[in-house]
């Protein structure tokens, strides 16, 4: 990749630290020559003079964990218009935005229908949207790193609905190759990055259960008794380790094409079983 100069917001989350790694090896040691840090704290805070001279802004950040709705929107939709438009002042050529493939306006969880929502700021002319399917990596603390520590430690794994929702992955590396190559090509519009030929949720817990090497009880249930009794429970702010956020998330869970974006990105990516392979 030739170079350019790339602004990366959220460089300590999951996928922020992979392309950090991916773009520039040195990133976590003492800044290396061209290498400027500075403060994003978003909405309030961001160091727009790392902005000048940019290629591109590379809007990673999102906060996933905070269970106060109007906190959540605050950080995560205020704080992308205050970067885009930041962007927009200091003259960036491009804004890329990370979404979700669950990225829809009838989604059932916020997380989903926020992400649609503020695609909706970029320019198709001129910005990138990328959309990634589940992130499949060694660490972090990603859904899919819940459902490893589940099997690990609890040994029961609860299957909503018989877990026939698609489940669509992408290996934490693929992801990043898809991000340096969409970069490089000065990719626009809005591209989905998934295996395309997903397994089904439960056919993924399976295989996650057997590379691990545990023994787990699948445990049948109900998705909407299961989500109204989170739901009662959450009111009362009694901590529990499953929100009724996931729950609708898995409820979400369909299959989008990819076949046109990977060729767009000249990208071929992991299976499933190919990336619990590696992962675990």
């Amino acid at each position: 990749m030739s170079a350019r100069a790339v602004v990366l917001s959220g460089a300590s989350g999951l996928i922020g630290r992979a392309l950090s790694a991916h773009l520039d090896p040195a990133a976590f040691g003492p800044p290396p020559a061209g290498v400027r840090l500075g403060r994003c704290d978003l909405p309030d805070t961001l160091d727009e003079t790392l902005l000048a001279g940019a290629d591109a802004v590379l809007h990673a950040a999102y906060a996933t964990r905070e269970t106060d709705r109007e906190r959540a929107r605050r950080v995560n939709e205020d704080g992308t218009r205050r970067l885009l438009e930041a962007s927009r002042r200091a003259g960036v050529p491009r804004f890329v935005f990370v979404s979700t493939v669950a990225a829809h306006p009838e989604a059932p969880n916020y997380y989903a229908r926020s992400k649609y929502a503020l695609e909706s700021l970029c320019d198709p002319g001129r910005d990138l949207v990328v959309r990634p399917g589940l992130v499949l990596a060694r660490e972090g603390h990603g859904i899919f790193h819940l459902m490893r520590d589940l099997a690990r430690r609890a040994h029961v794994i609860p299957l909503f609905d018989g877990g026939r929702q698609p489940l669509q992955t992408v290996h934490q590396d693929d992801l990043c190759e898809a991000f340096a190559r969409a970069l490089e090509r000065q990719l626009t519009g809005a591209v989905n990055v998934a295996e395309p030929a997903p397994l089904s949720l439960a056919a993924f817990l399976r295989a996650m259960v057997a590379r691990l090497g545990v023994r787990c009880l699948f445990l049948p249930l109900p998705l909407a008794p299961v989500l109204a009794a989170l739901r009662a429970t959450e009111k009362l702010r009694v901590p529990l380790p499953v929100r009724s956020e996931s729950l609708l998330a898995i409820k979400g869970l369909r299959q989008v094409p990819v076949a046109e974006d990977l060729r767009r990105l000249d990208l071929c990516v992991r299976s499933a079983e190919e990336s619990l392979a590696d992962v675990l």
